[in-house]
This record gives C-alpha cells, sequence and structure tokens, in this order.
C-alpha cells in the first residue's frame, strides 16, 4: 500500500482569519481597517456545497428515476465573536443590521422601509490559515468569498453571574452565492531567504528542484532546496577570469646578405 505524504504538514481549526469588505457602517473606535473582526472573531466554519437535484422518469427502460443537478444551494453563514468592554462587534453588527431598514427615531406609529440590497450588503472573506515561517497565518490555501452578504440575525447574549467568562456574541448571515480562491502553499517555506543574504550560488538538482546557497552577513552560508526558487537581493556575481591570448612565435625570416 503506497504512503501518501501531507504536504506542507497537517491542517489545524483554530487558524483562520475573518474579514469584511464594504461594510456600509465603520468600526467603531478602529484604527486599522478590520483589525477588529480579524482578531475578535473566535468561531467561523468554512460554507459547505450543496445542490438541489430533479428526477426523471423514462430516461433508459428499467433503470426508474435518475438524478439531475439543477440549482447550487448556499446556505447561511455563521460567525461568533468575542466582545472587548466597549462592546464594539455588537455595537457593529447592530449597525450594520439597522442599515437594512430606514426607519424615523422617536415616533411609536413609524415606518419602516427597507433599503436596496447594494446599499447594506458586503462581502465576507473567511480565509484557512496555516503557520509559515515569518507569521502564524502566513500559508492561506483557500479563502471563501461570500457575496451580498448581509446579518438577518443576531443571537441572544446570556449573562449570569458566576464565574467571569468573555462575552461573546454569535451573528447569522444569508449570502447570494461564494466562490474560492485557492492557493498553492507548499513552496511558502521555501521561499525564506536569510536577511540581508546574499545569493552565491545555485544549481537545479532535479526536474523543477533548485538548491540555493545563500551568503549571510556573519559570513555563514545558508543552504536553501525547493521547488520554487527564493528571491531577494541581486545574485553575487562571481568575478570571470581575465581572458589572455598566449602570443604566438613570430617565424624567424633569414633575409641573405649581397654584396
Amino acid at each position: 500500500m503506497a504512503s501518501i505524504a501531507a504536504k506542507g504538514g497537517m491542517s489545524y481549526s483554530n487558524n483562520f482569519v475573518v474579514a469584511f469588505q464594504g461594510v456600509p457602517v465603520p468600526m467603531p473606535n478602529e484604527t486599522v481597517p478590520g483589525e477588529t473582526v480579524a482578531f475578535m472573531c473566535d468561531e467561523a466554519q468554512l460554507p459547505n456545497i450543496n445542490t438541489a437535484t430533479g428526477s426523471i422518469n423514462g430516461l433508459y427502460t428499467g433503470l426508474g428515476s435518475v438524478d439531475y443537478p439543477h440549482t447550487k444551494v448556499f446556505t447561511e453563514l455563521q460567525l461568533g465573536f468575542m466582545l472587548d468592554a466597549d462592546l464594539s462587534i455588537l455595537k457593529y453588527l447592530n449597525s450594520w443590521y439597522n442599515s437594512i431598514f430606514a426607519e424615523s427615531d422617536g415616533n411609536e406609529d413609524r415606518v419602516t422601509r427597507v433599503r436596496y440590497k447594494h446599499q447594506y450588503a458586503a462581502k465576507i472573506l473567511v480565509t484557512k490559515t496555516e503557520i509559515g515561517p515569518t507569521s502564524s497565518t502566513q500559508r492561506r490555501p483557500i479563502t471563501y468569498v461570500m457575496e451580498q452578504a448581509y446579518p438577518y440575525a443576531i443571537d441572544a447574549i446570556p449573562l449570569q453571574f458566576g464565574s467571569s467568562q468573555v462575552t461573546k456574541v454569535t451573528a447569522q448571515f444569508k449570502y447570494q452565492r461564494h466562490y474560492t480562491i485557492d492557493r498553492d502553499t507548499t513552496v511558502v517555506k521555501d521561499s525564506k531567504v536569510p536577511a540581508g543574504g546574499v545569493l552565491v550560488g545555485e544549481a537545479e538538482i532535479g526536474p523543477g528542484v533548485f538548491q540555493q546557497e545563500w551568503l549571510k552577513p556573519d559570513g555563514t552560508i545558508v543552504t536553501v532546496q525547493g521547488n520554487k526558487r527564493a528571491t531577494g537581493t541581486q545574485p553575487y556575481s562571481k568575478p570571470q577570469p581575465e581572458t589572455t591570448s598566449t602570443p604566438q612565435p613570430v617565424p624567424l625570416q633569414v633575409i641573405p646578405f649581397e654584396e
């Protein structure tokens, strides 16, 4: 039985990044866009794939009904967030939800009008990440992009006396459809180049497999192998010896002496 080698190690479920794009309301007290969502999301899932099918009878004699696919089915998305003392994510989700409806405040008999979808829908990106040479989320093998997403339900948040726990909020999102962005992360580890190193040698040791030698500032040589060439500083050019031509002997001409 042939053994199967895991490409790039094993995947772990506690390494992922969630991002929102195009949300009509800003995150309160956020200096870097999207940073709060990325770090506070502690529960997500990669969407499933489902298909609606129909059946046809009499396609072949004696076969009975045969199923055929006709529609893609996209289920809702659930995201869970940890809350800081200012409840930033909860306020953010409430503002996003309220942006769906246009209401006049202060009147008991106020009228609720629903806005157009392009005014409140946004993109949600769920990226499965893995540890890389330079960061814990450097390798990103797949990203699910949910189009035209919006929160349609925000779950109740339980509060109770007792042991202290981090307050969390869970929101349910609808979206129109999703697609994936696939990346090859098996070569990320091979692209790590020593800081300040200079490429002093490179050789193809196999079909598409390269071996490089990098000279570090401390004088040591680091060897890197992989199926992707590492890039960094300009390669070191080894001085070529000067080519000198060997002087050819001039034939001696004897001129007879005439009196």
